[in-house]
């Protein structure tokens, strides 16, 4: 028993001896602290940003350290554990001996940028030149140390990354996201209150309208950072909230200001005016401001707030009061040297009796004023460059004198661009001249008239040779492919010299126009785009809907007969219709006199109601069991020598396989579906045969 008492003592005084051991090791170095500019602080809190993103620190030696020793500013994780080796913040190594009570300084150094927690602890380290035990200091726990680069802000977004608010769809629900997600802890309010259980940096099934708020939790920094919150108001999205402010009808004079509002604004959202179904391009925010002539109708805005999200207002009748300038010139028309005059005219509807019209150049009164029954009085000749005014008094209701302006330049250079012009017929078409620019001395550019052509020389080139063929359009068939062409333009009797347009290869013709929806089926209460497969700025489009074996044109915001209830498509005369009803679908393109349909499509509420058809949106998340895979028509799916391989947004293979069983992404992505865009290659027998993006929607 003795010799037990004995073996225990001398255990407990081993352990004593290490204790002490320890703690004079320790002291051997102070508890280091933190410093700014020479500064040494207490405070366990450094909120650190962009601006000031340097510290030093400064501890104590109590002993001597010679000259050569290293010292190391040791840093633990964000719970106050050190690593093994531990991380440095900053190392020196003194290039003379420091005394006892001399201070070891570290000087700046930067603060690592991912740092984020409130329990951060650091240590000194010294390692004697002697290769004795390395000495460590006193810790100095529990600091809390955020850095963040205030300059890029803390956002909050919905699918609309350019919105400052998140529309809100029936039936669909929203997901907000805050940058940066890098954070460790998020707090979400909707409308003053903490959403509960929420700490992340995403907030998803959204189907609640109201002000939501991020903060990004910094802990004990959080009174030093006043840039750490973000807002975004979720709003219904419906025909009672968006919507032409202005009551129906509007009666206008047309000197009187005339602007239809919306309601709402948001500046990330897209507008589509409409005046009795037709699209006008030049309005394209949220006030329409109508211009002088020309400007009654029904109008209608389609606001879109989201990728899926889009409402067409009810429609707003606008009524002129008064008169119109029905036709004029262009705004800006070129004068050529070959020709003596240019006519300018105009035409209007005001009353005959009484209405009079007057020309003037550069403000000054051209031509007398006389009555719009006298043959002079609509039309001009002009021989000058210079700003014409047509000023119309109509003797109407209004009697408002309504303008048209003309400015008449002369040309000093001209510039030709040439485009590829395809025909009806599927392997043929034309290289054609798409625009001819006259070039003024002020720089200005000014579109060549038609009519105008024939003071041209034409001449076309193949890899710099004449065709010897002289008109503005060349044939080309499909034997033309990869050959580069080049147009040379003249003006007759001039001195400009002459110009060629850019270089054009002929590429291979448009085979036929495929309608792509963005969805394979139609689920019931949502909606789907269809696009064309080939667009240009030179088609007209023409959206029909065939009923009881009969082509109908689609009037944008009508409603099939049969479904009087429904929202009705809307696009018309875009490349993109927007429906809410199943029913077999075409697309009419017109480019110059001829006419392409494209094949039906068929639209219906199941997944087998479209054949051949790649669907580019999924939507596994909150659909219900609708469209929450990526279906492939048959002869895609399941074939051993179909490979089918999906990219994220960073390039990487999210997935890849042969024999593909539809199962993507909800059993089968790598990244979960969690990107809101993808990118697919199909390949048969090792022949790319399909590629495009898929967008996963929430």
């Amino acid at each position: 028993m003795k010799n037990k008492l004995n073996l225990i003592s001398s255990f407990a005084i081993i352990a004593l001896f290490l204790l002490f051991s320890s703690k004079s090791n320790a002291q051997d170095i102070s508890t280091p602290l933190f410093s700014l500019n020479g500064t040494t602080t207490a405070i366990k809190r450094l909120c650190v940003n962009q601006n000031t993103p340097n510290r030093e620190a400064e501890a104590q030696a109590n002993i001597l350290f010679t000259t050569g020793t290293e010292f190391i500013l040791e840093l633990s994780d964000a719970d106050g554990v050190f690593a093994d080796p531990a991380a440095s913040l900053s190392r020196f190594t003194n290039s003379t001996a420091i005394p006892p009570g001399g201070d070891i300084i570290f000087p700046s150094f930067e603060v690592p940028k991912d740092l984020a927690g409130e329990n951060y602890a650091i240590r000194v380290r010294a390692i004697p030149t002697d290769g004795s035990d390395d000495i460590l200091s006193e810790v100095n726990e529990g600091n809390a140390i955020y850095f963040f680069d205030f300059s890029q802000g803390v956002t909050l977004t919905g699918a609309n990354i350019e919105a400052n608010t998140v529309a809100l769809c029936e039936g669909e629900s929203a997901t907000l996201t805050a940058l940066p997600d890098n954070f460790p802890e998020y707090i979400w309010t909707r409308n003053g209150s903490v959403i509960s259980g929420e700490s992340g940096p995403t907030l998803e099934n959204v189907d609640q309208t109201g002000t939501y708020v991020v903060q990004v939790n910094f802990g004990s920094c959080n009174g030093d950072f006043n840039f750490d919150t973000a807002q975004v108001e979720v709003i219904d999205f419906n025909t009672s909230t968006v919507r032409i402010n202005e009551s129906s009808p509007q009666q206008f004079c047309p000197s009187d200001v005339k602007i239809l509002t919306t309601s709402v604004t948001d500046p990330g959202f897209t507008y589509e005016w409409f005046r009795d179904g037709e699209l006008v391009p030049e309005l394209t925010g949220p006030t329409a401001i109508l211009p002088e002539s020309n400007f009654a109708g029904i109008y209608t805005v389609t606001v879109t707030g989201t990728p899926t999200c889009a409402i067409t207002t009810d429609p707003v009748e606008v009524i002129n009061l008064g008169s119109d300038i029905l036709t004029q010139p262009p705004p800006q028309i070129m004068i050529l040297p070959a020709q003596p005059t240019i006519t300018l005219e105009i035409t209007t509807n005001a009353p005959p009796s009484g209405s009079t019209v007057q020309w003037f150049r550069n403000g000054i009164s051209f031509q007398a004023e006389l009555p719009i029954t006298d043959s002079r009085a609509l039309s001009i000749e002009v021989s000058d460059p210079g700003v014409y005014v047509a000023s119309v008094f109509a003797n109407d209701s209004c009697m408002d004198t309504l303008t048209a302006t003309t400015e008449v330049f002369e040309p000093v250079d001209f510039r030709a661009v040439i485009t590829t012009l395809p025909n009806c017929e599927e392997a043929s078409g034309n290289l054609g001249l798409e625009t001819l620019f006259g070039i003024a001395a002020t720089g200005e550019e000014v579109p060549i008239l038609l009519e105008q052509y024939s003071f041209f020389d034409f001449e076309w080139f193949l890899n710099g040779q004449s065709t010897g063929i002289s008109e503005p359009l060349l044939p080309i068939t499909a034997s033309n492919i990869g050959e580069t062409y080049v147009l040379e333009v003249t003006l007759t009797g001039s001195s400009i010299p002459t110009v060629a347009s850019n270089e054009l290869t002929v590429e291979a013709l448009p085979n036929g126009i495929e309608i792509v929806p963005s969805m394979s089926f139609l689920p019931v209460g949502s909606e789907i785009t269809l696009s064309a497969s080939q667009t240009s700025s030179l088609f007209v489009y023409e959206w029909f809907i065939i009923e009881n074996g009969e082509s109908r044109l689609i009037v944008n915001g009508e409603c099939p007969a049969d479904d009087p209830g429904c929202d009705g498509p809307t696009g018309q005369g875009t490349s993109e219709l927007t429906i809410r009803q199943t029913g077999q679908y075409f697309l009419r393109i017109t480019l110059l006199d001829c006419v392409i349909d494209s094949q039906p499509i068929t639209i219906t509420n199941s997944p087998s109601g479209v054949s051949e058809i790649i669907p580019n949106v999924v939507t596994p998340f909150g659909s219900a069991g609708q469209n929450d895979n990526w279906v492939l028509p048959d002869s895609l799916s399941g074939q051993q020598d179909v490979e089918v391989t999906i990219y994220d947004l960073n390039g990487g293979v999210d997935f890849k396989t042969v024999n593909y069983q539809d199962d993507w992404p909800l059993t089968s992505s790598k990244s979960g579906g969690k990107s809101p865009v993808y990118y697919y290659i199909i390949t048969k027998n090792n022949s790319v045969v399909r590629k495009g993006s898929i967008t996963v929607m929430r």
